[in-house]
């Protein structure tokens, strides 16, 4: 920072008046990074539901920067998953238990465009490379479309299981996909048949780290978490006793930080590693409960951490878990929570 000197020696006023314009500089800096994304959600709402009652707002929703969501498109009971690309903001596309959705007017309208034998949808994902080809992945195997939703492919071929959990593309080759499965972590490359990377272990969650693509984490049913450091091409476990045997529904990598890591399931807390998964620390203080299904770190804010508890709302930290910060839907499942760079964002 400059600071401005009088005499040899800085004075008091001008140095309060350059330390202001430095903490509204770095208010504005944060500020502008935050609007550079949206934050999306597929969830459902499930607390208190009576089966024959009326339906309230479930399916996809916008966070508005409060507490409070926009409701988008049909008020569906089971989204798991959504999609957007930056560069073509009005096509969503979204998991869900009667298929896959497709709006290409940013939501006002919307399709399902597989047909009655796609059901139990839990992943979908747009090629970043080639926004015509999307991946959807369920309870009864994997298909692709390559002329933007239209036509569906089965590319199940390889997998030892069928019910797939999660699919993500290689940020460093969108040609390698991988697959978290029932069967454990798979990857087709070039469109050929799937092959298994690690053990035959149930994968609930998996992420690549935005800024180191070798650096792979995976939540697992009873395993805990699964780590990789080459690609994904071979996987170890995540020793210590907070997170070694745990159902791990939801596994991340801060955008930022290859080594800052989060997961969270079923009675585990949020469980926060800043060492590579070599330890780690629960941080559930100040939280309702103790049991979630997603967590989430923010691409737009430094080292924030999202939360999504099972029922008891969304919540947020900017301190690594000491504090956290409502940020609404209670009474809630929330499958997937997806970021968006805005249009135009840098």
């Amino acid at each position: 920072m400059l600071v401005l000197r009088k005499s040899g020696r800085p004075h008091h006023g001008v140095v309060h008046l350059v330390l202001l314009l430095g903490l509204v500089g770095a208010f504005q800096s944060e500020t502008a990074s935050a609007q550079q994304y949206d934050l999306y959600a597929g969830l459902i709402k499930s607390k208190g539901y009576v089966v024959g009652s009326p339906l309230s707002q479930s399916g996809f929703h916008r966070w508005n920067g409060d507490t409070t969501w926009t409701h988008i498109g049909w008020n569906h009971p089971h989204v798991s998953a959504v999609s957007i690309l930056p560069s073509r903001p009005n096509v969503v596309f979204l998991a869900a238990a009667n298929g896959a959705m497709r709006s290409l007017d940013g939501g006002k309208s919307w399709k399902i465009v597989t047909g009655w034998q796609v059901t139990e949808l839990q992943d979908v994902k747009i090629n970043p490379s080639n926004p015509s080809e999307i991946v959807i992945a369920g309870a009864y195997g994997i298909w692709r479309s390559q002329d933007g939703g239209d036509s569906w492919t089965d590319v199940s071929d390889g997998l030892k299981k069928r019910f797939v959990q999660r699919l993500v593309y290689d940020n460093s080759d969108s040609n390698r996909i991988l697959a978290g499965t029932d069967g454990g972590v798979y990857v087709s490359e070039n469109h050929s048949a799937w092959r298994p990377l690690s053990e035959d272990v149930p994968v609930l969650d998996l992420e690549q780290s935005a800024s180191d693509a070798s650096v792979w984490i995976a939540g697992t049913r009873g395993k805990g978490v699964m780590l990789s450091s080459d690609g994904g091409r071979t996987w170890t476990y995540a020793k210590g006793r907070r997170v070694a045997g745990m159902n791990v529904y939801g596994a991340t990598v801060d955008p930022a930080n290859a080594k800052h890591l989060a997961a969270a399931g079923w009675k585990t807390g949020v469980l926060i590693s800043n060492n590579g998964g070599r330890s780690w620390s629960k941080r559930t203080r100040g939280l309702p409960t103790d049991s979630f299904y997603q967590v989430e770190f923010d691409p737009g804010h430094n080292g924030r951490l999202w939360a999504a508890t099972i029922e008891q709302g969304i919540y947020y930290t900017d301190d690594d878990g000491k504090t956290w910060t409502d940020a609404g839907m209670y009474g809630t499942l929330v499958f997937d929570l997806e970021f968006v760079r805005k249009e135009g964002a840098k």
